[in-house]
């Protein structure tokens, strides 16, 4: 007379709330998204009590087209950004800047149903300059620290490279999840001290995603799972191995830098699309010489913020020959 109650058990053991993250694609399915960002920059130099401030907005829109289904749930798209504008804040001494830089970024991925991205076959014509190198770009020349800051401050929009940039995340579990379950992946490396030693080696910098469950975001019903990104390291002793220097030879102490970020991201349930990402980060950094460990000889903070949204949906007929 117990048999009745086996499915009962057997309903506590595998829980309905599991749910298995992946994308589905379609053979010519279109997608269009916008991406907005904008960053606020404080700045000072020794002898300035007062941040001065800064403030920058970039935006694209790009476009996915799926042109190959392959097995495993495998496709192979067309990823194509025309433009990026950006706008540089009004300052003591000039108005806004805006300036549209046509880009025409037209790249071939194959892409997993996780979001990950196996294959990149770049065929924009003719190749343009990398957007990694906009943020801080125009200070290169006067500021050696320039890349390091403006690797950061691109984290901090979350611009960049495809697979880090929100434009093909969150990377889903490789297994079903339920909610409180979280994963990692990969997005960047960053320089870290080693445990126990005195010297630094580049470690990964991970997305730690969580799954949220259920909500209901602008009227419909969506999987929502945050993702985290922290970064604390100071980049003195990186910079002098990777210059093959000394303190002695370049004046700089210390450079501690400091990046935190959280993105929600709403998920189409039947295809796992990326209806929304909402992303907000804050950060900072001192320069300190190792004649003064006190007073920072350049000071920064930063606050971010982008949204992703996908404008429309279509299905056109497959191009020959893509």
């Amino acid at each position: 007379m117990a048999m009745p109650l086996i499915p009962a058990v057997l309903l506590l053991l595998n829980p309905a709330d599991a749910v298995t993250l992946s994308r589905t694609f379609q053979l010519g399915e279109k997608l269009s998204y916008s991406v907005n960002g904008h960053i606020s920059i404080e700045q000072r130099q020794i002898g300035l009590n007062t941040f001065i401030p800064e403030d920058l907005d970039l935006s694209y829109k790009f476009s996915t087209e799926t042109v190959q289904l392959k097995a495993d749930g495998i496709a192979d798209l067309i990823y194509v950004r025309p433009t990026i504008t950006q706008t540089e804040g009004e300052t003591f001494d000039s108005p806004p800047k805006t300036s549209v830089e046509k880009v025409n970024q037209r790249v071939r991925l194959t892409v997993s149903p996780i979001n990950e991205i196996l294959k990149v076959k770049d065929e924009t014509v003719p190749k343009k300059k990398n957007v990694r190198n906009w943020l801080l770009g125009r200070q290169e020349g006067a500021n050696p620290f320039a890349p390091f800051i403006s690797e950061v401050q691109r984290l901090a929009l979350f611009f960049g490279p495809l697979d880090s940039s929100l434009d093909f995340n969150p990377k889903f579990n490789f297994d079903e999840v339920k909610i409180g379950d979280s994963w990692k992946r990969t997005v960047g490396f960053s320089p870290q001290k080693l445990k126990g030693k005195n010297n630094q080696a580049v470690q990964r910098l991970d997305y730690a995603y969580v799954y949220k469950g259920e909500v209901t975001s602008n009227g419909k019903s969506v999987r929502r799972i945050e993702a985290k990104l922290d970064l604390d390291t100071d980049l003195a002793e990186f910079y002098h191995q990777l210059t093959d220097s000394k303190p002695s030879d370049t004046g700089l102490g210390k450079f501690p830098l400091k990046f935190s970020g959280v993105i929600q991201f709403d998920i189409d349930p039947k295809t796992g699309r990326t209806l929304l990402a909402q992303a907000t980060s804050t950060g900072g950094f001192s320069l300190f010489t190792i004649d003064d460990a006190v007073d920072a000889k350049l000071e920064q903070k930063f606050k971010g913020r982008t949204k992703m949204t996908l404008d429309s949906v279509a299905l056109t007929p497959p191009k020959k020959g893509s």
